[in-house]
């Protein structure tokens, strides 16, 4: 996913997208020896859904008393109210749940699919082809193999209650739905005789129209070689679209994005299961570090992209297929401090209406607190739009960018105007308003064409990007021990504000402390400092 992802919901366009590129399989260690080929499209996709929550076990076999997997989290929903979703899995009672194997041939399917342009919900196919793609080899037992997982994908059921996001209607809905309605198996002696086929059910398939799709390296997953790795891949592929560094409650992680069972109960023992997964996705160059902090159940994992940048930033390239900005769904719960919160916050001004550059120059230079307060006016400005109101229908980019722009001066729902006003001022540091307020003819022909930054406002940019890839790179080789003892000190010095915040922005609080101490550590220089260098 090294380009910004530009998705089109028609078949035509998305069939266009699709390259050939030649590869060759390479022998692997492992029970089934890989085959060889020239050149074969190795392009694949995943569903976004289904890349969200697990689907299957982390075992190639399962208990046969077992019938449900279930898993819950929370997420701030478009109009910033938080959603508990839960994602229910059951299996056929004769054919159980699927395996971790399951996921390896639900993505063969998808890859077969997309390499039909995703046209029908029934897609034709030999087994032969499907084996090769899945690299398996096409003895006897493969095939077995093949039938049994298409059998536990035909019987599971999902329940998501505001786990499914439709990216037609761009919200979390409640859906009862399958993945396969079904399957025909035509062995015959000419493997390029294409008889057999499955029928995609109606939900995913829409799903799949709509867009709601992104790239995979299916040779990288397939060659991948832990169950926990390949599940963390899929989630962690997703999620680096929007951030470089990402940051997750460690018993949220495990157990309700990876499907670790609930019976490791204990940070350490989650710990030396994650961290061969890790291990191998970081000699893999897809991670360039993790490292944990907390501790018991307040424990956390942060993990860094290779790439250094959030992929979705990146400039754009004709016909890839992948989420898109208006794709995306609602900024989630994690973690979203700092830089990465600049720049959720400038995505979130650009998929509304507002230029790259305008958006850079009305986020630069702001205070934590003013981020996060025009994260609130957004946030207000949805809902404006959803209820049509008058006060929006003129211009409803020019209303957020007003809003945006003023954020000390904008009235949100609850506040009273004088109150807002004698709050901010008390504000002391003025440079952090001053380089978004137009004073002058410069500054106003500056508004009028926002290509032309300042000066000031280009350099401070640079600077943020500076200090975040110092940061990531300190906190990829800082001992996880050094940045834990980093992280209690902090939490030590802000108990007192626990009780009066919540417990996410508490984390937030707390790693913003743990930043300013990294920098401090490498001798990073203030911004000024930092000009004359």
């Amino acid at each position: 996913m090294n380009e910004r992802p530009h998705e089109s919901s028609h078949a035509a366009v998305l069939a266009a997208s699709i390259q050939t590129n030649p590869f060759e399989y390479s022998s692997s260690a492992g029970s089934l020896p890989v085959l060889t080929s020239t050149a074969h499209n190795r392009s694949a996709r995943d569903e976004m859904n289904l890349a969200e929550f697990p689907l299957t076990v982390l075992s190639t076999r399962t208990d046969p008393s077992k019938k449900t997997l279930e898993f819950k989290d929370s997420v701030r929903g478009k109009n910033g109210e938080i959603l508990e979703r839960s994602w229910i899995i059951t299996g056929a009672d004769k054919f159980g749940l699927p395996t971790a194997s399951d996921d390896e041939v639900l993505l063969g399917l998808l890859k077969l699919t997309v390499d039909s342009g995703i046209r029908e919900r029934k897609i034709f196919f030999t087994r032969y082809e499907l084996l090769r793609t899945l690299k398996w080899t096409t003895e006897g037992r493969s095939y077995q193999r093949l039938q049994k997982a298409l059998d536990r994908l035909s019987g599971v059921r999902i329940k998501a209650t505001n786990a499914f996001f439709d990216n037609e209607n761009k919200a979390h809905s409640t859906r009862n739905f399958g993945i396969i309605d079904g399957y025909e198996i035509h062995s015959g002696k000419d493997v390029n005789e294409k008889t057999s086929f499955f029928t995609w059910s109606e939900t995913i398939f829409k799903s799949f129209q709509v867009g709601f799709i992104k790239k995979l390296d299916l040779d990288f997953y397939l060659d991948l070689q832990s169950a926990v790795a390949k599940r963390l891949y899929r989630y962690l592929d997703k999620h680096f679209w929007y951030k470089s560094k990402l940051e997750f409650d460690l018993f949220t992680l495990a157990h309700e994005k990876l499907g670790v069972p609930r019976t490791y109960q204990f940070a350490s023992s989650i710990k030396q299961l994650l961290d061969p997964a890790f291990e191998e996705l970081k000699e893999r160059n897809f991670i360039s570090g993790f490292s944990y902090g907390g501790k018991g159940k307040g424990s956390l994992v942060t993990i860094f992209s290779a790439q250094g940048k959030a992929k979705v930033l990146q400039s754009p390239q004709k016909n890839s297929v992948a989420p898109t900005d208006t794709q995306r769904e609602p900024i989630e719960s994690t973690s979203s401090e700092g830089s990465d919160k600049r720049q959720e916050i400038m995505h979130a001004l650009i998929e509304r209406g507002i230029k790259a550059p305008q958006a850079t120059r009305l986020i630069a230079g702001r205070s934590d607190e003013m981020v996060l307060r025009i994260e609130k006016i957004i946030q207000h400005f949805d809902l404006l739009v959803k209820n049509q109101s008058r006060l929006i229908s003129k211009s409803p980019v020019g209303f957020l960018y007003r809003a945006v722009e003023n954020p000390e001066t904008f009235v949100l729902s609850g506040e009273q105007k004088q109150d807002r006003q004698q709050s901010f001022q008390n504000f002391t540091r003025q440079d952090e308003l001053q380089p978004l307020k137009p004073r002058n003819k410069v500054a106003e022909a500056e508004k009028s064409d926002p290509t032309k930054l300042p000066q000031t406002t280009e350099e401070l940019t640079q600077y943020i990007i500076a200090k975040t890839h110092a940061l990531q790179a300190a906190r990829a080789s800082l001992d996880p021990k050094q940045i834990g003892a980093m992280t209690a000190e902090v939490e030590k010095a802000l108990t007192n504000l626990r009780t009066c915040i919540s417990p996410s922005r508490f984390r937030e609080a707390v790693h913003h402390g743990v930043d300013e101490k990294i920098l401090k550590h490498i001798s990073f220089p203030e911004f000024e400092a930092w000009k004359k260098k």
